[in-house]
Formats: structure tokens, sequence, C-alpha cells
């Protein structure tokens, strides 16, 4: 019998807000990066709290190279992984915006966006992102 859409969506919130706790708890590999990023993505990705990157269950590394000044969206940001690397990418001129829809996986992202930011910037105040 088919799913409903809001049953898909209530499965993918339970299974990514709840199920998951860290990128090895993933029952496959289809959608994880694999291999090492591009060597001028080491040192953004470095500055990123270790409790996003175990919560990462996304795909490689999507990150243009040139988008400073830029606004960009992530849709299906999860804990922030992919929004924090490209907070540092545009700069405090620019602006990301993380789109997710499990709460756990945003209440993540959120509680450490001033650390990011104090992190990125040197201040907490200095925010260039938003998550939805």
């Amino acid at each position: 019998m088919e799913k409903t859409p809001e049953e898909i969506r209530k499965w993918v919130s339970e299974y990514y807000g709840n199920v998951l706790k860290a990128s090895k708890d993933l029952a496959t590999n289809a959608c994880c990066a694999s291999g090492k990023p591009p060597k001028w993505l080491a040192l953004p990705l470095s500055k990123v709290h270790s409790e996003v990157l175990d919560k990462f269950y996304g795909c490689g590394y999507p990150f243009p190279s040139a988008v400073e000044g830029c606004k960009v969206l992530d849709l299906g940001c999860g804990a922030g992984r992919d929004v924090y690397v490209l907070s540092q990418l545009v700069g405090e001129q620019g602006h990301v915006y993380g789109v997710d829809m499990t709460p756990e996986q945003l209440e993540t992202a959120n509680k450490l966006l001033p650390l990011h930011m104090d992190k990125f910037f040197g201040s907490p105040e200095k925010i260039n992102v938003t998550f939805h």
C-alpha cells in the first residue's frame, strides 16, 4: 500500500530526528561523503563543531568556490554542516539559510550558532546564518 505524503514526512522526521544519533548509525552509505574534501575546504570544515559533524547525513562536498557575499539556501540542512561551511565562504556580507523539517536537527544547528559565529567572525553577534 502506498504511503501518504504525511506518513512519509513523519517517517523521515522520526528517522533523522530520533533514530539516527550520529553518521555511524546510517544503514547505508548512499548519501555520505566519501574520500577527502578538496584542500580549499579543509580549514572551513575543521572549524565546524564535532556535534554538527557527527550528525552529518548528507552527500559529499557541494560547495562552489566563489560565493563570497552571496545568499545561499541549503534545503535539508540537518544539523548544519554545509550551512556552517558556507557561512565562512560567503563571509560577513553574505547570508546562508538552512531549512530542515526535523526539529531535533535544527535544535543542534541553532544551539551551536553563537559558537560558530564567534569562531568564524570573532563575535557571536555577527550572524550570517538563519535556520528554519
